[in-house]
């Protein structure tokens, strides 16, 4: 194996909770910093991972010696500030999804990782769950065409005003909620599956308003934490993605795949059960749906992109046209009526 790449994480919760101690595992990889807004949290949390800089400068932490990438894990409003700052001093970037704010944001990502002539990646990682790989294997075997497909999350973390904390997830300015948390990695399957969405709808909802932050006092939530958006596909088919995150009782992620020649779905038990028209459904699992496997797959496609020219995977094309859909399904959801996503047209 080459030498391991130097990488920074920026953002002390996914980045500090998943990204960081895999990173310190692997081989492929040697952590040499991490950022916070907080220069207290920042030094914390180097100590913990047993990384040389804990910083809340990023210009510092893009100047450590040697560095070649960095991981942006900040809040979604950020991102572009971070990610193209980090292109433009020639690292390599993977970024957190959605790639940005908007569509516009996303594409001045992908602009300066382009001019720069570096790697760029986006961590849609919850494609490279094993239940959710066999889930698209299955579908592009046996599905055809699209006449029904659906996407279930049923949550229990978010049911009490004191269940989580309030941090910038609850907070619709800073680009929070269960939409850019988990309805773009649904969306992101879909795309994998059927690229083509002619329109889209949405509602979104506010389910408990106020949350108990750091400080103590009670915040008010802004950012939704349940959803129903439904897409009409180009030819014919619906999808219908759902999520709660403040239900009682949670269970597994649910996902069923009805098309003009079989069927594929992931139960509750992550068991995948598939057919052709005709046939008895076939089974396995239970399946892996471990969110830091699944980050492992991500880190290595990154290390292969950089060391070995690989081709990146998810790739930030792939991030651009979740983005256009998610940008779509805000718009659909203030303005209550279809919307139709914007195309993106990879220049690659």
């Amino acid at each position: 194996m080459e030498k391991p790449i130097k990488i920074a994480v920026a953002g002390g919760g996914y980045g500090s909770k998943v990204a960081l101690p895999v990173y310190a595992e692997l081989a492929e990889f040697e952590p040499v910093a991490v950022w916070s807004w907080r220069p207290e949290r920042a030094r914390q949390l180097a100590t913990e991972a047993g990384v040389g800089l804990g910083t809340a400068d990023f210009d510092e932490l893009l100047s450590v010696p040697g560095l070649e990438a960095v991981h942006v894990a900040t809040p979604v409003v950020t991102h572009v500030r971070f990610a193209v700052a980090a292109a433009e001093r020639g690292l390599h970037v993977i970024c957190e999804k959605p790639l940005a704010d908007n569509l516009e944001g996303a594409r001045r990502i992908v602009a300066a990782v382009r001019s720069a002539g570096v790697v760029g990646l986006v961590d849609y990682e919850l494609r490279m769950k094993q239940t959710r790989r066999r889930v698209i294997e299955r579908a592009r075997e046996v599905v055809g065409r699209p006449r029904m497909v659906s996407v279930s999350l049923v949550q229990s973390d978010h049911a009490d005003p004191e269940s989580r904390p309030h941090t910038w997830v609850h907070d619709a300015q800073l680009g929070g909620g269960r939409l850019q948390g988990y309805g773009v990695h649904d969306l992101d399957l879909l795309l994998e599956i059927f690229p083509d969405v002619e329109a889209v709808a949405a509602a979104t909802e506010v389910g408990v308003p106020v949350r108990r932050a750091e400080d103590d006092e009670l915040r008010r939530v802004t950012a939704e934490d349940a959803y129903a958006l439904l897409l009409r596909f180009r030819g014919g088919g619906l999808g219908v993605v759902t999520l709660v995150a403040t239900a009682r009782h949670g269970r597994s992620d649910v996902i069923e795949i009805h098309g003009d020649e079989g069927t594929v779905r992931l139960d509750s038990d992550r068991r995948v059960w598939w057919g052709r028209a005709g046939q008895q459904l076939q089974s396995e699992g239970p399946l892996d749906a471990s969110s830091a496997e699944a980050f492992k797959r991500v880190a290595r496609n990154f290390w292969a992109a950089v060391r070995e020219g690989a081709a990146p995977e998810p790739s930030l094309e792939e991030g651009l046209r979740v983005q256009a859909i998610f940008d779509a399904i805000r718009t659909a959801d203030i303005e209550r009526r279809w919307v139709q996503p914007e195309p993106v047209i990879s220049s690659a």
